[in-house]
């Protein structure tokens, strides 16, 4: 957000407060200022008024003028296409500076004599207006033939740019800016007061009609004037370029100049173009699309709300008569808007997704006084409204948890003054502690009692609240908070004790990339309203997409094999919070070494398990046919551990390694929460020797291992101490059916068990499975 100390003086007055000050105090009350620049005209550069302008004799490019500079008429040389008799304009004369060694000396060009230099806008300092020479005009000052360009204000000039945040829309204006400038220097804001023109007999509803369709969320106000001229002062351009927003179009200039000022949303319709030509009327219905967006149509032609009009729906020098519109929504309604409406640097969108000047009675009286101004425009009276009532935030405050939230004991009623300064209406509650704050409209962002403090300190400002030192105070931090923590940390030392690389993402992701895998989404009305970058528009369901990119860079950067993990917090449809457990692994499993003769292993299922088991300890994996879209279905299960769900393990679709380049890559993502660190315990062991005995079963391919295990565990004797798969062998002599290999370790508390003991011990479970179809080989 740019803006002038002139521009800024019209709102308030600062003649008494310098440009340094100001900074100052911006960079105090949380509007950092960026940058400062000093426009200065240099000396030597004066008023000059071109009495004659004539070809040059010996070039068809230049001209030969008269320019009258006060004490003298001098004979200048211009190559400027632009440059006519009787026009006022900056003159150089010889002994001025422009910029570093250039110094106006006497010349001769092609033979004739020049004495000094008109000037074009960027000769002279200023921002580039125009091609060819600067044409001055009454609106910076009266032009007095003579007088140095360095004595008129309007055109010396400091350039403030403010780096604003997301939520401070309201500042996207001089007048925002000035309304905290004020509050901090306790000054008034100037007010603009409505004017009537005496002489018009013209109504507005002679041509103008409004119809609602449904149930508005926007508020509008109509006005239409009839253009007699248009003219485009000096003063707009250069402050319009000072603030970036250089406008060609003279409709567009006023439009732009009165939004940078006011904050108001601002449009302009030719009405000679839309005109009904039966009813001889325009005929305006605010309505709304499929995806619920408002928009107006006039005659066929649709205007959506909060956003840029099409270039056929303005005015063009020509038109008699002009439709004036202001409009305010909610910012988040525009926002959600934004996701259907597609508009590439739509200078509106910005301005009202961010929050615009809901006063939209205020915006149209200064847009009518700065037309007045400058033009020759005559004004139908009365005005057309579409309204829609906006609900005021009010905050209760107590002063004692303002004050404890300071750190600070600040007054009560200097709290009220500030409050009331920066546009709050402050009543008192029948508790003489309770405040109740009315919020104004404008501010978007204050929705409770931190954020009303959040104000108060800044006018109070940072650098003025007292530091205290540290009380240190014995108590229990075995709290939720710090018991939260140490769980993250350990579960952090185990994934980087056997090789996982940690790494920390935005919880912000690109969309389009989550539809592309498959991931769900957060509901619409839940959706960014702002996103930092059109890249990050998105809440994260997984930690997938951070996971896969990070390690497509590694990839990237040389690396053979990629160990990562995250542990991130993750949104669900309803915007609920929750922290995921994700890991990768692409690619080899080890260096290349002479123990495997330089070409190490490649990662794999079972070897992936296995470095997941050392981080969250034994699990078992359940075969799932619901594979996500970015995982393949040959190679995934679900993660039980205690007998509960906690995620899920597997291998990377193919179709994905491909497209992000990776190498043969494993997944795991598990809901942390369920997690469990327990605590050790010390517990008896055997001093006994263990047993392993184990045992092929045939068995029909549609089982899986998880139903032969129930059964074992269904009547497993307490001397069964492990039981778990260890090959699996499939042949077209064994048909339908597999050999599973299956690894029983027994052991007692009491003594040495003799075979005819473990076979006591193992032939029930045998029994059992024979019973259900499942033979020994």
């Amino acid at each position: 957000m740019i803006i002038t100390r002139n521009w800024l003086n019209e709102w308030m007055d600062i003649s008494d407060i310098s440009t340094e000050k100001i900074c100052d105090t911006l960079n105090s009350i949380g509007l950092e200022v960026d940058s400062l620049k000093k426009v200065r005209v240099p000396s030597g550069v004066v008023v000059g008024f071109v009495k004659e302008c004539e070809k040059h004799p010996n070039a068809d490019k230049l001209s030969v003028c008269q320019v009258d500079v006060g004490d003298e008429t001098l004979q200048i040389v211009c190559g400027a296409k632009n440059v006519k008799a009787g026009q006022y304009v900056p003159v150089a004369k010889v002994g001025a500076t422009l910029g570093e060694n250039f110094k106006i000396k006497k010349a001769k060009l092609r033979g004739v004599e020049s004495h000094g230099m008109i000037c074009s806008a960027e000769e002279i300092g200023l921002p580039k207006i125009n091609d060819g020479i600067l044409e001055l005009d009454a609106s910076i000052g009266e032009l007095k033939i003579g007088k140095e360009l360095k004595e008129f204000d309007a055109v010396n000039d400091d350039i403030i740019d403010i780096e604003l945040t997301a939520n401070r829309g309201d500042c996207l204006s001089i007048l925002g800016v000035a309304r905290d400038l004020s509050a901090s220097f306790e000054k008034e804001i100037y007010h603009v007061e409505d004017i009537e023109d005496e002489d018009s007999s013209l109504g507005i509803g002679r041509i103008l009609s409004l119809n609602v369709k449904e149930k508005n969320s926007s508020s509008l106000l109509y006005r239409i004037f009839a253009v007699e001229e248009m003219k485009y002062p000096l003063l707009l351009k250069l402050r319009l370029a000072f603030a970036d927003k250089g406008e060609d179009d003279v409709f567009d200039a006023y439009r732009s100049y009165a939004m940078h000022s006011t904050g108001v949303i601002m449009k302009l319709y030719s009405c000679d173009k839309l005109i009904n030509s039966d009813t001889q009327k325009c005929e305006i219905s605010l309505e709304k699309d499929e995806n619920g967006v408002e928009y107006i149509k006039i005659s066929d032609k649709i205007s959506y709300i909060g956003f840029d009009e099409d270039e056929e729906l303005k005015p063009s020098i020509g038109d008699s008569r002009v439709i004036f519109e202001e409009s305010y929504i909610d910012p988040e309604i525009i926002s959600r808007a934004g996701k259907y409406i597609k508009k590439k640097n739509d200078k509106i969108f910005y301005h009202a997704s961010r929050g615009s000047e809901p006063d939209l009675g205020f915006g149209s009286v200064y847009f009518k006084h700065l037309m007045n101004r400058y033009t020759d425009v005559k004004w139908y009276k009365g005005v057309e409204t579409i309204d829609n009532a906006i609900e005021k935030v009010v905050v209760n405050i107590h002063i004692s948890k303002v004050n404890a939230l300071i750190g600070q004991e600040i007054d009560k009623s200097e709290i009220v003054k500030i409050l009331k300064n920066l546009g709050f209406v402050v009543r008192m509650k029948d508790e003489f502690d309770l405040l109740s704050v009315e919020v104004p409209l404008y501010r978007h962002d204050i929705q409770n009692q931190q954020d009303v403090v959040e104000e108060i300190v800044r006018i109070v400002g940072i650098d003025n609240i007292k530091s205290s030192p540290l009380v240190y105070v014995e108590s229990n931090n075995q709290n939720e908070a710090y018991k939260k923590y140490k769980k993250k940390l350990d579960f952090r030392k185990k994934a980087s004790s056997v090789g996982f690389f940690e790494i920390v993402n935005y919880v912000f992701t690109d969309g389009e990339k989550m539809n592309r895998l498959g991931l769900s989404r957060v509901q619409d009305d839940k959706e960014l309203i702002n996103p930092v970058t059109n890249e990050l528009d998105a809440l994260r369901s997984s930690l997938v997409i951070g996971l896969i990119e990070t390690a497509q860079r590694n990839i990237k950067y040389g690396k053979k094999s990629i160990r990562l993990f995250e542990i991130g917090t993750v949104f669900d449809k309803n915007r609920d919070e929750s922290l995921r457990f994700s890991f990768i692994f692409s690619g080899e499993v080890e260096r290349a070494a002479l123990r495997n003769h330089g070409k190490p292993k490649v990662i794999d299922f079972f070897t992936f398990a296995q470095k997941i088991s050392s981080v969250i300890g034994e699990f078992e994996i359940r075969k799932s046919d619901n594979a996500p879209k970015y995982m393949s279905p040959y190679e995934y299960g679900v993660i039980v551990k205690d007998g509960k769900d906690i995620g899920y393990i597997g291998r990377v679709h193919m179709d994905y390694e491909k497209e992000y380049g990776l190498f043969k890559s494993y997944l795991c993502e598990l809901d942390f929460e369920r997690l469990e660190i327990r605590d050790v315990k010390a517990v008896g062991y055997s001093k006994y020797p263990s047993l392993e005995r184990d045992f092929s079963f045939l068995v029909d391919k549609n089982i899986s291992y998880l139903d032969i295990k129930n059964i074992i565990e269904k009547d497993r004797p307490k001397e069964i101490v492990k039981v778990f798969p260890i090959d699996i062998f499939e042949s077209p002599q064994l048909k339908d059916k597999v050999s599973l290999t299956v690894r029983f370790i027994i052991q007692s508390d009491e003594k040495t068990l003799n075979d005819e003991e473990v076979n006591a011990i193992l032939t029930p479970i045998l029994e059992n499975l024979n019973k259900k179809g499942i033979e020994i080989r």
